[in-house]
C-alpha cells in the first residue's frame, strides 16, 4: 500500500480526533450558556499543524510528526449582562457545522476503506 494512502488514512484519523474532541468543548459551551462569567471556548487546529516538525527524508517523501493534541481557547467577543460569552444561536450553529465536517469525515474514511477491500480482493476480477 502507497505511503501516500496511508497518509491520508492518518489525516482523515486525526480530523475525526479533532472533531470528535471539538464537539465536546462546543458541547460545553451550549451547556454553560447561563453560568454566569462563562469564557466560551473553542479547539484549534490549525497552530497544532504549524507546531509539527516536519523533516526530509527523500527528495520525493516528507515525514515528521503530527501534534493531535489540540488546544483549547478562551474566544473572544461581547459578555452578556451576567458575564457570559454564550451566543446561544451561534454555539448551536458551530456544533451543527463541527457535526458535518465529523459526518463528512467519517463517509470519506468509510469510502477508502472500501478501496482497500477492493483492491484485497483482486478489484473485483478473477
Amino acid at each position: 500500500m502507497s505511503n501516500a494512502f496511508l497518509g491520508e488514512l492518518q489525516g482523515l484519523e486525526n480530523s475525526l480526533n479533532f472533531h470528535s474532541q471539538r464537539h465536546s468543548v462546543l458541547a460545553a459551551n451550549l451547556s454553560n450558556a447561563d453560568t454566569p462569567n462563562y469564557i466560551p471556548k473553542d479547539l484549534t487546529f490549525s497552530k497544532s499543524l504549524q507546531a509539527a516538525p516536519m523533516a526530509l527524508t527523500s527528495q520525493n517523501h516528507m515525514a515528521g510528526s503530527v501534534n493531535t493534541q489540540f488546544q483549547v481557547n478562551d474566544v473572544p467577543g461581547e459578555r452578556h449582562f451576567d458575564g457570559s460569552g454564550v451566543e446561544i444561536e451561534q454555539a448551536m450553529s458551530q456544533l451543527m457545522a463541527n457535526r458535518l465536517r465529523y459526518e463528512t469525515g467519517i463517509e470519506m474514511t468509510r469510502r477508502r476503506l472500501a478501496m482497500i477491500r477492493y483492491a484485497a480482493g483482486n478489484g473485483g476480477g478473477a
